[in-house]
């Protein structure tokens, strides 16, 4: 007898599409190319003292976030004091005013509202809707190509408006990884094995991996777009390879982060989240995330072309663009205070190519056709499958539970 369903992939998307599968007694196999499960979500636990997530940390649209109550049952712990990120701002090595800090809020968040409001009336690119009303605060397009995983120029706004944001955003402290790992307990997932291709067959569908071939009566792929793109996994001609041409419009961006570890945080920042810092450069006011306790960290983030470039020139390159950041908020003995170090290469990893998803410009409808399109037997699921909450965790896994369920009804047809 041939397996229920193959889930190709232990991230959030596909323990989502394990968790429903099991609710509704199908039997299922999930199979993960890595060592790991979690994705994109992963709490580092070995290279730096204590731990810190390399991928997604934050519980975003956390008031109707799936991943809430999982995360209330299994223990972990999330900062719920407040739903906006505390940031403090530096310019030519100097901490600015609650009221200048204040006034750049206030510009991040008109910056935004202008990019929800061009998605809304048509389909221009993120730097057009910003440009069209002058909104060019260096900390503001930080952010943007952090929240948009890319520059604002390849962006489409109406694609990053279909997100629809709540506004509240709380901080797992206990690791996002380390979360999806518990949920995983008890789907016996198989890690260390590779897919490279799935066919149709009658009556279901035959995976390829590495170890061998398992027929099945459906699957489920969860990889990242990027990943399909490779053509890592063979798909047969029809409706599932269509798809996957759809994704070129879907890419996963460039996003990567600097974990430095500190014998103590600079004074000032024990109430802060993160900070921000302008150097100078209007693609270069890098923001910086704030680890306190026992271990504490800062983690510079970075996307678009500067995470591409420098994650090209290797880890090196990555820390000394975050040192040299700090030291020009701190001064030169903020070098000092740094124990170790470690960066993320997601763009470099073949099973994962990248950050998170982000429709192209011009074509947000792509994302549209690809979540309504009908695949058969081979269906597709995660972040990038989200019509609602694309490029998060929760989205990923509200898809893969989705899915699953669609997958589920047509078995039993």
């Amino acid at each position: 007898m041939p397996a229920g369903v193959v889930i190709v992939g232990a991230g959030a998307a596909g323990i989502g599409a394990g968790l429903e599968l099991k609710g509704r007694g199908i039997p299922f196999t999930i199979l993960e190319a890595a060592q790991r499960v979690g994705g994109r979500a992963h709490t580092d636990r070995a290279s730096l003292p204590g731990y810190w997530d390399r991928g997604c940390q934050w519980l975003h649209c956390a008031d109707v976030n799936p991943l809430v109550p999982w995360a209330d049952r299994l223990g972990t712990l999330y900062d719920r004091s407040h739903d906006r990120t505390r940031r403090a701002y530096w310019r030519h090595g100097l901490r600015l005013s609650e009221a200048e800090s204040a006034g750049i809020d206030a510009r991040t968040d008109a910056g935004f509202d202008a990019v929800y409001a061009a998605g809304a009336a048509g389909e221009p690119t993120i730097a057009e809707a910003l440009a069209a009303g002058g909104h060019d605060d260096p900390f503001l397009l930080y952010l943007m190509r952090l929240m948009a995983c890319d520059e604002p120029e390849r962006a489409s706004a109406r694609g990053y408006a279909a997100y629809a944001d709540t506004g509240v955003n709380w901080i797992v402290r206990t690791g996002y990884g380390a979360l999806i790992e518990r949920m995983a307990e008890g789907l016996a997932p198989r890690t260390g094995v590779t897919v490279t291709g799935i066919e149709d067959r009658p009556g279901g569908v035959r995976v390829a991996t590495a170890q061998g071939t398992i027929e099945a009566r459906a699957a489920i792929v969860t990889v990242s777009t990027n990943v399909l793109l490779s053509g890592a996994i063979a798909l047969p001609a029809g409706e599932a390879r269509d798809l996957v041409g759809l994704m070129a419009d879907v890419p996963c961006g460039a996003y990567e982060k600097v974990a430095l570890a500190l014998r103590h945080l600079p004074d000032g920042l024990s109430e802060m989240d993160g900070i921000a810092v302008d150097t100078g450069e209007p693609a270069k006011a890098p923001y910086v995330q704030i680890v306190p306790g026992a271990a504490p960290k800062m983690i510079l983030h970075m996307a678009g072309a500067l995470a591409r470039g420098l994650s090209a020139e290797g880890a090196g390159a990555m820390t000394d663009f975050a040192l040299t950041v700090l030291a020009s908020a701190f001064g030169a003995h903020f070098r000092g205070l740094v124990t170790a170090s470690a960066v993320t290469g997601w763009g470099g990893d073949p099973l994962v190519r990248g950050g998170y998803s982000y429709s192209a410009a011009g074509r947000a409808e792509s994302r549209d056709r690809m979540i309504a399109a009908d695949t058969g037997r081979i269906a597709f699921a995660g972040e990038a499958f989200s019509p609602r909450w694309q490029a998060t965790a929760h989205g990923a896994y509200q898809s893969g539970r989705d899915v699953a369920a669609r997958v589920a009804a047509g078995l039993a047809a």
